[in-house]
């Protein structure tokens, strides 16, 4: 390892056997203590962290940014929508106070980062892709914006689906456009909510009729023109930390848009709160204490015998187990 590592960053080393091990920077690139390095792209400080062959994806072709604009102006056009106001719209969502730091996955060539700047007025955003052909068009474009502002913009290349920060390591994420073609879109989300602390907000949306259009002349027309249309709304993708969930379409019904906040954890309850009523138990022997089937008979039986005790189901069934296990 270099002897000139000595400035700590945000991003950890991606590698599965180092376990997010802080990265840290020197003139080249980064490095973790393990040895692993990861150079930047020449001529700038975007790590290359992760990235993907220029033929797997409309995203990685050659001059990909520029097709990518040309789409970009079908869809305003076609939907006569006008594009500031709707980016406006999305960002807004996220709710930035000055001096946060935001995380933008699936950047792409930046479209985003205009309106990132101006709603975050000061902080850090950071923009990752996989595909180097639309992030360094996105570098090329925006990375002079971050001098002569008080927002400053890092770019990587790097996996969205195993991302290479810290848990908690920023205050909101977002992301518009591209989340269709992740490979684990389930696992590309959860690792959103990963890196956002608590209390912040993550904003996704992409391609996807809303459900009552599908069917429609509208609907046909437009999954013809780009199956995309067609993709199914990622709402049972999202993590148990998601609360807060908002689903909404834009652009005529055709780009679905989530947002929700970040829980500190899942959703919990007390599975132990016991039933009043005739079969009784609570949800944890509900679930976890299913016994094989018995005779209809047998049962039904048992289920008389409880009704004529005046007791539920299962503490009969658990009493008659108790004595046949020679307990109490």
């Amino acid at each position: 390892m270099s002897e000139n590592l000595n400035k700590t960053t945000l991003y950890v080393c991606p590698k599965r056997e180092c376990q997010r091990t802080p990265l840290l920077e020197d003139q080249s690139g980064l490095a973790c203590k393990n040895g692993h390095r990861f150079a930047y792209v020449t001529g700038s400080k975007v790590p290359v962290l992760a990235t993907i062959d220029q033929v797997e994806t409309e995203y990685s072709a050659r001059d990909a940014a520029i097709i990518h604009d040309n789409a970009l102006r079908w869809v305003f056009n076609t939907f006569a929508t006008p594009e500031t106001e709707l980016r406006k719209n999305l960002v807004g969502r996220l709710a930035l106070k000055p001096g946060q730091r935001l995380l933008v996955t699936g950047a792409g060539a930046g479209n985003d980062l205009p309106y990132l700047v101006e709603i975050l007025k000061s902080g850090r955003i950071y923009a990752q892709d996989i595909s180097s052909q639309m992030l360094l068009a996105g570098f090329q474009r925006f990375e002079p914006l971050s001098k002569s502002s008080d927002v400053e913009i890092q770019f990587s290349l790097s996996d969205a689906t195993d991302l290479p920060f810290a848990d908690r390591s920023f205050d909101a994420a977002y992301h518009f456009g591209g989340i269709n073609f992740y490979s684990n879109i389930a696992k590309g989300l959860s690792e959103m909510a990963r890196v956002v602390k608590p209390g912040g907000k993550v904003v996704v949306g992409d391609e996807g009729l809303a459900p009552w259009l599908i069917n429609t002349e509208y609907g046909r027309m437009l999954i013809e023109n780009n199956a995309l249309y067609a993709s199914k709304i990622p709402l049972d993708q999202l993590p148990a930390t998601a609360t807060s969930v908002h689903l909404s379409w834009e652009l005529g019904g055709c780009f679905y848009v989530i947002d929700f906040v970040v829980a500190e954890s899942g959703p919990k309850i007390d599975i132990d709160v016991p039933h009043v009523g005739k079969r009784g138990g609570s949800i944890r022997t509900r679930y976890f204490g299913k016994l094989e089937g018995v005779d209809p008979k047998l049962r039904d039986a048992v289920y008389a015998q409880a009704e004529k005790q005046g007791i539920s189901r299962v503490a009969l069934i658990e009493s008659m187990l108790k004595k046949g296990l020679g307990g109490e």
